[in-house]
């Protein structure tokens, strides 16, 4: 929750760029009950390295698919991304057990950076 709340200040109450609309306990990924993705593909100048293959249509195919055979969701504004198709609403998911973020623990709790992905 603090990670989340964290994020959702970004651009608004903390420097940097908004990049979320889900406040604290607002997103499926607060309860590990959903998962961003994006495909990859070989880079051109270096097959050992991965790059972004990103493609709208093709996202969707795969969300579509990966979605119905493991039950999960996607939301229209955003392709990379599969939820639990358990609850209707994040306002659904049981609460029991989750901590409510702390205003000091909020502005310490992201990080975030980019990586490069190298193949096994």
């Amino acid at each position: 929750m603090e990670e989340q709340a964290a994020l959702y200040s970004l651009g608004r109450s903390a420097p940097g760029r908004i990049v979320t609309q889900a406040k604290a306990g607002e997103s499926y990924h607060n309860y590990g009950l959903a998962f961003d993705w994006v495909p990859l593909k070989p880079a051109p100048k270096d097959p050992t390295m991965l790059v972004v293959d990103w493609d709208d249509e093709t996202a969707f195919r795969i969300g579509e698919h990966v979605g119905g055979s493991f039950q999960l969701n996607g939301i229209s504004w955003e392709a990379g991304h599969l939820q639990s198709s358990q609850y209707a609403s994040w306002r659904d998911i049981p609460r029991k057990d989750v901590e409510q973020p702390t205003q000091q623990n909020v502005a310490k709790s992201v990080s975030i950076r980019r990586v490069k992905i190298r193949r096994p």
